[in-house]
Formats: structure tokens, C-alpha cells, sequence
């Protein structure tokens, strides 16, 4: 499995954002190939629920046979400090863009107030 680090960048609350690190599972997958497959990915929402935060994200597929994605999203302090991350499977058909939600639960009372929601990976089976 070969990583390196990506374009993206997570929508993170309060305009922050960081990049992200891809792998892909095939190891015979050229360098451009894993290029396009890192700027597949990107966090479009970030917000506060009744029951803690909650991710949106996009994964597009330019293949031309349907992908499994893991994408791994992290709440965040604004001090960069990890609340939770989360790791959601995401099945995109070909030549598709599919969108998901991933939330993690934090204590209302205690949570922090300003929480960002970074794309730290995306791997493809």
C-alpha cells in the first residue's frame, strides 16, 4: 500500500483546513491515477447536532467499474487537539460522486463550541 500526501483539503468549521493523506490499495496504480483519486474526496459541511458534530463529505469516482472508499474524517479542537474520528465505507458507482454524513456523538454540555472536521484519509478497495 502506497501513501502520500494529497491536495485536499476538509471543509473545517470556522475556514481552517488541513491536508489529508491518501493510500491506495493497488500498488500498480500510476502516479497520476493516485493523484486523481486524492482530489476525489473533500468535507463540504461541518456543524454542531443536538447529539454532538457532524461531517459532510463527497467521494467521486472517474473509474470506469464501481469503488469502495474508507474515509477517515477527524473532529478537531481549534487547538488541533482529536475529539474522535471516524472512518465511514462508501460504495460510488462509476463516473459517480456520492455523498455521505458521518457524526460523532459528543456531550452536549461539555463538547467544545468551535469544532473542525478534517479529511485525514481516503482509501480505495
Amino acid at each position: 500500500m502506497s501513501g502520500c500526501a494529497a491536495l485536499l483539503t476538509g471543509c473545517a468549521h470556522g475556514g481552517h483546513g488541513e491536508p489529508a493523506h491518501a493510500h491506495q490499495s493497488n500498488a500498480e496504480q500510476s502516479v497520476g491515477d493516485t493523484a486523481e483519486m486524492q482530489r476525489s474526496a473533500f468535507v463540504t459541511a461541518c456543524a454542531g447536532t443536538s447529539a454532538g458534530w457532524q461531517a459532510t463529505a463527497v467521494v467521486s469516482n472517474r473509474d470506469v467499474v464501481e469503488h469502495r472508499y474508507l474515509v477517515v474524517i477527524s473532529f478537531q479542537t481549534p487547538e488541533s487537539a482529536d475529539l474522535e474520528r471516524t472512518r465511514t465505507e462508501v460504495l460510488v458507482a462509476p463516473g459517480a460522486t456520492q455523498d455521505f454524513t458521518t457524526e460523532t456523538l459528543l456531550d452536549p454540555v461539555a463538547r467544545p463550541q468551535t469544532v473542525r472536521c478534517v479529511l485525514r484519509g481516503v482509501e480505495q478497495f
